[in-house]
């Protein structure tokens, strides 16, 4: 009986996180990869639904970080298909170094793609709060 109580009470604890995981907040790339992203849009906002690595022909953001073979420095492309303009807000970090900081992005114009540059020392780049302006 006891052990049956433990095994009810363990589940009852994690049932929660396995509810939150399955939603995604923050898209996150590494340089040399391409991230296609899929947002469900409603009246007023956007949510991120399906993050993948793999070409999805219905993804309406495309993340590809690529490093200059040179300068060693980091180019995002952020290809918008939404006719409106993404928003979003960024942050950089150094797994290595255990850093992070907030990172500055401009907004991509609906159609349009949008280009930054990112120190060379930055390991992951992570997208997050996305919202569409008019």
């Amino acid at each position: 009986m006891k052990r049956f109580l433990q095994a009810v009470l363990l589940i009852a604890c994690l049932s929660p996180l396995a509810h939150a995981a399955d939603k995604i907040s923050t898209l996150v790339i590494h340089p040399e990869e391409t991230i296609y992203a899929r947002f469900e849009v409603s009246a007023k906002k956007i949510k991120l639904v399906n993050v993948a690595k793999e070409a999805d022909g219905q993804a309406q953001v495309i993340f590809t970080l690529t490093r200059e073979a040179k300068t060693g420095i980091l180019e995002l492309k952020v290809d918008n298909k939404f006719p409106n303009d993404l928003i979003y807000r960024a942050e950089i970090r150094s797994k290595t170094r255990n850093l992070h900081t907030p990172y500055h992005v401009t907004p991509v114009v609906g159609g349009k793609v949008a280009f930054e540059k990112l120190p060379p020392a930055v390991e992951e780049f992570a997208a997050f709060d996305f919202k569409l302006e008019k």
